[in-house]
């Protein structure tokens, strides 16, 4: 027999955010029922772990002003929840001198008045002697990026969704969704003998939204990430306030790491930006014995004392990648009371709270003050 829940708003996904839109929509009095697959904070898709790097520091400069509202959105969820969810360690960006990466990043730092340096290599090298960056390589240091504490912050929002909601709010854990239904007047969750009828949706499915949505899945691609977490003989050297979160980017899109300073003793941070193309339900999460080898390689030429430093663990997540990697946010096409949150391709959990508002005005008003055209669905046949 099949059992039929009808609810207002409905929210397909607790992961950093679908939790942000629960948050932002119980902050104006709104029922919400979160449907998850699994339960919250799991490690299954990309918003577990510690932390995230945050940061102004964007070649694209829309993104870079998004940045403005994303920082004061996490402001807000602090003082709500009276949390401390953002540590400024300070930020780099750095590529070879022939390529106009970091030129680009001063260029929208400069656009949106933020404090900022760019410098060669040879001058970075002076000021942090823990790199060692070829001299013509171009160096933009941003003294106000950092890191955010990525579970505690997706904790922060449910909790807040729960306080601010009260019995209003609900989640629905270990539910796994089979199919969207928009044939009909509402959008429908169907899921085993279980019917949830909504009058709003969000899906915030990540790694699963590309084949609960028709087409979707030819546009958002899931694919398998792991990071390193390392021990350097001088701790203090990679400490906060010693050492910063840093983005290198070279000449192929391949060609991509970053990492960050440690945190909460789990070791310093760094990874590829890149990984294989996965199915969601398959990967089994081990880590794969020859990447360690990749990151280690790039820290060798670029911060050697880390490619020496022992191991201690590793993490698996995923990404969700579209081919231009922009985030797809906004209402799906002819259907005002289903919204998509998708802010993927790996750069998406430092808007995770402003995108929650932003959803949030979608679904009450079909419309934000918010500029998202960065982030507008195609249009589709």
């Amino acid at each position: 027999m099949t059992e039929t829940i009808r609810a207002r708003n409905v929210i397909l996904g607790a992961g950093a955010m679908g939790t942000a839109a629960a948050y932002h929509l119980a902050r104006r009095g709104e029922p919400v029922l979160i449907v998850e697959q699994f339960t919250p904070g799991h490690a299954r898709g990309s918003s577990h772990g510690a932390a995230r790097i945050t940061r102004h520091s964007y070649s694209d400069p829309r993104y870079a002003r998004l940045m403005l509202d994303a920082f004061a959105a996490w402001r807000q969820l602090e003082a709500d929840s009276g949390q401390c969810l953002y540590i400024r360690t300070g930020g780099v960006s750095f590529c070879p001198g022939r390529h106009d990466y970091a030129a680009r990043v001063a260029k929208s730092l400069a656009a949106i008045g933020v404090v900022h340096r760019q410098m060669s290599g040879s001058d970075w090298n002076g000021l942090q002697p823990e790199f060692r960056l070829p001299g013509d390589y171009d160096v933009v240091f941003e003294p106000d990026a950092g890191i955010l504490s990525a579970a505690r912050a997706l904790a922060a929002q449910i909790e807040m969704a729960r306080s601010l909601g009260g019995n209003a709010t609900r989640v629905l854990e270990g539910c796994r969704v089979d199919r969207i239904d928009l044939d009909g007047p509402r959008p429908v969750l169907l899921a085993g003998n279980l019917r949830i009828e909504a009058e709003r949706l969000v899906v915030a499915a990540g790694a699963w939204a590309g084949r609960l949505l028709p087409g979707l899945d030819a546009e958002l691609r899931p694919t398998r990430q792991q990071v390193l977490y390392m021990k350097p003989a001088d701790a203090a050297a990679y400490a906060i306030g010693r050492f910063p979160a840093f983005i290198y980017i070279g000449e192929t899109p391949q060609d991509a790491f970053y990492g960050m300073p440690d945190f909460l003793a789990t070791g310093v941070k760094a990874a590829r930006h890149h990984g294989p193309e996965v199915d969601p339900d398959l990967d089994d999460r081990e880590p794969a014995h020859d990447y360690a080898g990749c990151v280690q390689e790039f820290l060798r030429r670029h911060i050697p004392a880390l490619a020496e430093a022992p191991i201690v663990s590793q993490e698996v997540c995923l990404y969700t990648v579209a081919d231009d990697e922009n985030f797809r946010v906004g209402p799906w096409p002819g259907r005002p009371d289903v919204v998509l949150a998708s802010p993927c391709s790996g750069h998406g959990f430092k808007f995770a709270c402003l995108v929650g508002r932003v959803v949030a005005d979608l679904m009450m008003r079909g419309e934000t003050d918010v500029d998202i055209s960065p982030w507008a669905l195609p249009a589709r046949a």
